[in-house]
């Protein structure tokens, strides 16, 4: 005998999501590690979805951040054992962090009161980025099925610049050597430099988070402006400015 199951998801906070599910009539435990069991056959669901948003359909997050899907599978009247659950392995579970539940009609985390319908809050954290799939499981002795809720996660956009320190300005006599300006900048995706002499580019390469250090020695009296310029993956970028003042008579 075929049951009806209905199942909707709620994202809590500003995003509502309603999915209706049917049911396909099989076999089903909760303690499973596969959904329904290795030996069931897995249905696809055909599922309508509306939002408050104007979005649809698709759960927009980015990584590292939690969000909370409140999950109720309705059954119809009658039977007993109706469950609710979402495991690690099941589609791309395993790219969010969260706490595997499997949760009964009328027992402990049940957030309904009435019989026949179960209710849970699942928190999940994001760590890959990309098109992902949250796979929830709702069953029954007599029935199961499962529901795929689309995630999309995108990496969090770098708009912190790189650090830089500022070494103190450099006055030295000619012939003496030995003069060095020696940056010291930061940043977690370190990408690369440019140095320039009173505004032209001298030297420029990848920077890997290293030191850049930069001999300023054997210069012509005057007075030079070196700047250096770093930049992340983002194309964030930081500079700092030393002066070099050079004083004395060049050998003859």
């Amino acid at each position: 005998m075929r049951q009806a199951l209905r199942s909707k998801l709620i994202i809590l906070g500003i995003l509502t999501l309603i999915v209706f599910i049917g049911v396909i009539s099989t076999f089903a435990e909760p303690d499973f590690t596969t959904e329904c069991g290795d030996c069931h056959e897995q249905h696809p669901i055909s599922a309508a979805l509306t939002r408050s948003s104007n979005a649809t359909g698709t759960v927009n997050v980015t990584v590292g951040s939690s969000f909370t899907l409140r999950i109720e599978a309705e059954k119809g009247v009658g039977g007993t054992n109706f469950w609710l659950s979402v495991q690690a392995g099941w589609a791309d579970n395993d790219n969010f962090t969260f706490t595997p539940d499997s949760i009964r009609d009328g027992s402990v985390g049940d957030l309904t009161i009435a019989n026949f319908i179960v209710t849970h809050d699942f928190t999940f954290t994001a760590i890959v980025s990309g098109n992902q799939t949250i796979r929830a499981w709702c069953a029954t002795y007599s029935a199961s099925q499962f529901i795929d809720i689309p995630i999309n996660v995108t990496d969090v956009p770098d708009v912190t610049a790189p650090t830089i320190d500022s070494p103190v300005d450099i006055p030295y006599v000619i012939p003496t050597t030995g003069h060095n300006i020696n940056w010291t900048p930061y940043d977690e995706n370190p990408s690369h430099f440019r140095v320039l002499v009173n505004g032209s580019v001298i030297l420029s390469g990848g920077w890997n988070g290293q030191s850049i250090i930069v001999n300023v020695d054997f210069l012509s009296p005057g007075t030079y402006e070196y700047t250096l310029i770093v930049f992340d993956a983002s194309n964030n970028n930081a500079s700092d400015i030393v002066i070099v003042s050079v004083t004395g008579n060049l050998p003859t």
